[in-house]
């Protein structure tokens, strides 16, 4: 809990519900009240579940003195000081558990060239920022990205230059609904004000939005600065793979497409080379990012805006964090509450996957298409290899996934590929993206480009005319991003989906759609700052709609799709995905974006309704040569426990299907199929508590033990539900691992080995052998006599 005292925020004991939840096996819904996994879930239109809508604002008491005003609800309250102006939120009980940093004593601080994003991802460390409670900047802003190549989209470097001035004392106050609206002075000598509004928002939560008068191009950057204890956590922010916390990071939320080099390649001393680097972007990268965190102090937060931000999480100072956006306006919600109350809270206003279809939950093969070297005959000749083989060694598997689908059409053959893959009762799994291309190639439409560019579906530039990048997948190719914001580009699209599912196509991957540059301009008068994260979600939204009409008129059909670019909002695009995947791995044991980079991918973004991940068995980016047989093992042991179990191949070697190696890669993955499927009640039973109440499928060791230091600690480990933890081996050539038990007792249940916790300790790990203990005394699924 959280006491006031001087203005500050004080540690003191730690309180969470959660242990009490996982003992029972039972969550919260909305309203606090307990439900049983597996509960009910509405339906939206043909059938699909998804989560409650949030709940509306609670009725807010104004109070105001001298010195102080004050917003509560039974929620909590936002107390703000007049002068000089502060704000402090707390919780139901009472207790300050997010403050905003002290005025400093400087009006104004000069920051020039202060880099947010270096070339190649290599930044330097902070610079000095105000760290008042609101302040912007006067002055440029300026960003370079990749206008081409395989990074198209990506921020090569970001920085801005001038003065940070803060907001300094409240002159006024007007009731509005629900709270309050201020007027504040500046220390900008040009004599600026700002209009600061507080009120009570949705599932119990408070809303801060921050506007400038007069508002100029000179403004480009707003900032808020908060107070951060000593060990203060924060964790979530999406599909980050450097860490499970990002106290002490310094990091922008803009999604990126990125890859890394094997280990042999790196050169020591040299930072682009680190463990945890990714290249272009550094080591906090994500394809699906989110601008919310949680904080073990007892709150969520969750930036509501969609440009630029730049994060510095007690990275320049240990007492305070702070977040600016790219924009003259600051938007931004404060979720009083334990950590499974804040989950529910704002994952209730930002959305939650919906629940899946039963099939989309066994096991997976997706046959890659070979950028350059395929051609539609020899791809569809290795389809065909693929399903004879299925059939020959009679392999578990729910769905068949080509990418190269537009080829077999050209060759005639793909309606004979989807009646075999139904006649077996296997659903057939397309690929789309979120760019038109000029490329001939067997995953393109040819069509598309021609008709998206003759009618103007893409972004468009400030002078009029499509606004074209280099291909991301085809050198010397043009691409457009599809313009999302124009109805008549969705229809449009809409059109080439309701072609799919009529040809029999039940689910697909919708790939890529991050290639916004930051000068495109879109339909609705957006730039490419405002739209490059938030174009998921019309993105995703888009093919949802469709989805609920189909269904609607077919509603024998279950289809099904599952994305890798993401991002937070009111609603988010989580709230129209059935699943994500976590982008190109590369195929490899690396820590930043190989195997040991998933298990930290699926967490961050777990907790922030992204919980339906599908995983990528034996990782994408091949470039430096096929992998091995004991990385697809282990990648399909740790496949095995996590929600969706899909193996995916590369693009210069080809898939690794299992027969591609030899009788043992085939049984110790027909293994890990196989506990997939005797896990596939639990993990939909699960799928159903997270579309009510936000908490994942996969948890966290610091969710699911609340003040253990050593479990908070876990980022190689996991926990399906309240009593399975997963431990996979993520490091080549390894015949053992440590494993950390927290307190209680763990049970693996193919030997029967018994472990006490809190402890860690090392445990046998042979290459056929994966770690995974229930509670003692449960049976969260079956396991046969003799294992799988």
């Amino acid at each position: 809990m959280k006491t006031r005292i001087g203005r500050h925020i004080v540690a003191g004991s730690a309180v969470c519900t959660l242990a009490l939840l996982a003992a029972c096996g039972q969550s919260r819904a909305p309203g606090g009240a307990a439900i049983p996994p597996g509960g009910e879930t509405p339906a939206a239109p043909g059938g699909v579940a998804t989560a409650p809508p949030p709940a509306a604002p609670l009725p807010a008491a104004v109070a105001m003195d001298n010195e102080h005003i004050t917003v509560r609800t039974d929620a909590g309250a936002v107390e703000i000081d007049r002068a000089p102006f502060a704000m402090f939120f707390e919780n139901a009980d009472g207790e300050v558990v997010l403050a905003s940093a002290p005025q400093p004593d400087m009006p104004f601080v000069a920051r020039v060239a202060d880099v947010q994003r270096g070339p190649g991802g290599v930044d330097n460390p902070d610079p000095p920022i105000l760290y008042a409670p609101i302040s912007f900047l006067v002055g440029v802003a300026t960003q370079q990205q990749f206008p081409a190549s395989f990074w198209v989209g990506n921020m090569l470097a970001a920085q801005v230059s001038g003065v940070e001035y803060q907001l300094t004392d409240v002159t006024a106050v007007r009731e509005i609904a629900r709270g309050v609206e201020l007027d504040v002075d500046t220390s900008d000598p040009s004599g600026r004000t700002a209009t600061v509004q507080v009120q009570s928002d949705e599932n119990g939560t408070f809303a801060v939005s921050v506007r400038l008068d007069p508002v100029n191009e000179d403004v480009p950057l707003m900032v808020a600065a908060f107070a951060s204890t000593p060990d203060e956590g924060f964790h979530g922010f999406g599909g980050r793979r450097n860490l499970v916390n990002q106290r002490g990071q310094d990091f922008i939320n803009w999604a990126e497409e990125f890859s890394q080099t094997p280990d042999a390649a790196t050169g020591p001393g040299n930072p682009v080379f680190e463990q945890n680097f990714q290249f272009p972007t550094g080591p906090q990268g994500a394809y699906y990012v989110q601008s919310l965190f949680y904080s073990p102090n007892g709150y969520g937060f969750l930036l509501d805006r969609d440009e630029l931000s730049h994060w510095r999480m007690a990275s320049g100072r240990e007492d305070a964090w702070a977040v600016e956006v790219t924009a003259p306006e600051m938007d931004f919600v404060v979720a009083p509450g334990d950590l499974p109350t804040a989950i529910d809270k704002l994952t209730g206003i930002t959305g939650r996957h919906r629940l899946p279809p039963e099939w989309s939950l066994g096991p997976m093969l997706s046959e890659t298409i070979q950028i350059n070297t395929d051609t539609a005959a020899n791809y569809a000749a290795k389809v065909q290899e693929s399903l004879n083989m299925i059939d020959a060694l009679d392999l578990p598997v729910s769905a068949f996934a080509f990418e190269g689908w537009i080829g077999l059409q050209e060759l005639d053959v793909l309606d004979d590929t989807i009646d075999f893959l139904q006649a077996r009762d296997i659903k057939p799994v397309a690929y789309f993206k979120g760019f038109v291309d000029s490329a001939d190639a067997e995953y393109e439409d040819h069509q598309a480009f021609e008709e998206a560019t003759a009618n103007g579906y893409v972004a468009q530039r400030a002078t009029g005319g499509n606004y074209l990048i280099g291909s991301p997948l085809n050198a010397n190719e043009q691409a457009g991003v599809i313009d999302f914001t124009n109805p008549e580009a969705v229809a449009w699209w809409q059109g080439r989906i309701r072609e799919a599912l009529d040809l029999g196509i039940e689910g697909w991957m919708q790939d890529f759609g991050e290639q916004s540059i930051v000068d495109m301009v879109f339909d609705d008068g957006r730039t490419g700052l405002e739209m490059h994260n938030a174009s998921a979600v019309l993105y995703h939204k888009a093919t949802r709609d469709l989805f609920d009409d189909y269904v609607a008129e077919h509603p024998d059909r279950e289809p099904w799709f599952f994305v890798r670019y993401g991002y937070t909002g009111r609603q988010g695009s989580a709230a129209f995905e059935s699943a994500s995947w976590p982008g190109d791995n590369t195929a490899d044991w690396s820590r930043a974006s190989g195997i040991g980079s998933v298990i930290p991918d699926m967490l961050n973004r777990s907790v922030g309704g992204a919980y339906g991940f599908v995983s990528e068995i034996g990782g994408y980016i091949d470039t430096f040569g096929r992998i091995e047989k004991e990385l697809l093992i282990r990648w399909s042991q740790l496949a095995s426990l996590s929600p969706v179990h899909r193996l995916h191949g590369g693009p210069v070697n080809g898939t690794h299907m299992p027969w591609r190696f030899d009788n043992e890669a085939v049984e110790e993955y027909r293994r890990t199929a196989e506990r997939h499927i005797a896990a596939q009640p639990l993990i939909m039973n699960l799928w159903r508590e997270a579309v009510q109440t936000g908490m994942p499928i996969t948890r966290p060791l610091w969710l699911a033990f609340p003040g253990d230091a050593v479990a908070a600690q876990q980022d190689q480990q996991f926990m399906l539900g309240p009593d399975v933890l997963v431990a996979p081996v993520v490091v080549n050539d390894a015949t053992s691992r440590a494993v950390y038990f927290p307190a209680g007792c763990w049970q693996h249940p193919e030997t029967g080995d018994e472990h006490t916790g809190p402890a860690m300790e090392t445990v046998d790990a042979p290459l056929g052998f994966l770690p995974y203990y229930f509670r003692c005394g449960t049976t969260p699924f079956p396991v046969p006599d003799g294992g799988f």
